[in-house]
């Protein structure tokens, strides 16, 4: 799936374009967002001939968080409308209420975005016969809170980068909620700095998530896997030839009483075999004269060798770890292209990487303000079809309807 973060460089060129002056050196900004659906803010500082973020932070508030804020406040503030018109808007239980339901905020979206540049704009549904008035007072009303919380997280970034706000080069609003005058006048009290408005061409930077890395996950746990066989034939080992060292002393001093005590070997022997019932005393036997019939009971240990019957257990166990890990790393070469017509670009995205798709390649069709067609942000069109069955690696290509900036989309 894809991410968008702020650019340095592109932030950078909309600021110098915006105050009509270079960057000197050293000098530090701060970038102000605020998209649909997120908010990103960033301090930025020249070092050399590069830009580069040194603190920034983010929040999933935007302009659709607004327009829920006004659509809860306009079904209290109108209720006139109709008990029945506010249920439908509420709860839609049907296609017919949801369209209503989005008419309903895209209007919103336009009574807000209005309000820049005028102090009232009435809303009207002809669908449903209803006129709402809102005033720009009534917007900042509601959103005040949210906008405050935005400044308080640029004001974290600013504390993080140890840059003053009097010592900023300026403060860059980009994103269209970001043109609402509230967000200005809080930028403006706070910092003690005048904020300018970036021109198009927008601040974001879209980054990939690198596709191997679920594969990179399984790639690390067979070398673990082997090592730690690894270490447990070690210790096999050193145990071996701990037993071993220990067996042929037991020997050579059953050997030196043998040889002191002539005749009465074979009995002085027998202790000498009780104390050897662990399997690894095979080892010890070589020790031993093959000519002596006193030896017999080290003979009958000697037959059961469990250090050998050991050793061929350890890869078994890797074998099994292998094979219980081969099928987690087989992963199918095709899927099915799932259906996106209709959805949101972030839904889409949702659907095709949960669909095991590489990516998606997102196309931006305009439409007009007036036009109701489709949703912003809708997706319109996909290729390849829904349905059909294409290799995981490629990539799903959409084109989205939109009206306003199309990198809120792309979020």
């Amino acid at each position: 799936m894809t991410a968008a973060r702020i650019d340095p460089e592109a932030a950078a060129a909309r600021l110098t374009e915006a105050t009509g002056r270079p960057l000197e050196p050293d000098a530090a900004f701060a970038v102000y967002r605020l998209g649909r659906s997120a908010f990103q803010a960033a301090v930025v500082r020249r070092f050399g001939h590069a830009h580069v973020i040194v603190a920034e932070r983010s929040a999933a508030i935007g302009g659709a968080e607004f327009d829920g804020l006004l659509l809860a406040y306009l079904s209290g503030r109108h209720p006139d409308a109709g008990v029945r018109l506010w249920a439908r808007i509420d709860d839609p239980a049907d296609p017919a209420d949801r369209k209503l339901r989005e008419l309903l905020l895209q209007k919103i979206t336009q009574a807000r975005e209005a309000l820049s540049d005028r102090d009232f704009t009435v809303m009207t549904l002809p669908a449903a016969d209803v006129k709402l008035p809102l005033t720009r007072e009534e917007l900042e009303s509601r959103i005040e809170e949210l906008v405050e919380g935005t400044a308080s997280l640029l004001e974290e970034a600013l504390g993080e980068a140890m840059v003053a706000p009097g010592a900023l080069a300026g403060v860059l609003m980009a994103g269209g909620a970001a043109r609402t005058p509230l967000v200005a006048a809080t930028l403006r009290r706070r910092l003690g700095v005048e904020p300018v408005t970036a021109a198009a061409g927008g601040v974001l930077a879209v980054e990939q998530p690198p596709a191997e890395t679920r594969e990179l996950d399984m790639v690390e746990e067979e070398p673990a896997a082997r090592r730690r066989g690894g270490r447990r034939a070690l210790a096999v080992v050193a145990a071996l030839a701990v037993v071993v060292a220990a067996g042929a002393a037991f020997g050579t001093r059953w050997g030196d009483e043998e040889a002191s005590q002539g005749g009465v070997g074979g009995a002085e022997s027998a202790p000498a075999a009780a104390v050897e019932p662990e399997p690894t005393t095979a080892t010890a036997s070589p020790s031993t004269s093959p000519s002596e019939p006193s030896e017999g009971p080290e003979t009958a240990a000697s037959p059961s060798p469990a250090p050998a019957d050991d050793e061929p257990e350890e890869p078994s166990r890797d074998e099994v770890t292998e094979e219980a890990e081969r099928p987690t790393s087989e992963r199918p070469a095709t899927g099915a292209v799932p259906d996106l017509i209709g959805l949101s670009t972030a839904d889409a995205r949702r659907a095709v990487e949960e669909a095991g798709f590489a990516d998606v390649e997102e196309t931006g069709k305009w439409r007009s303000a007036l036009d109701f067609t489709y949703d912003d942000c809708e997706v319109i069109e996909q290729d390849p079809a829904a349905g059909t069955t294409r290799p995981l690696s490629e990539t799903v290509a959409v084109t989205f309807s939109y009206n306003g900036d199309a990198s809120e989309c792309e979020e």
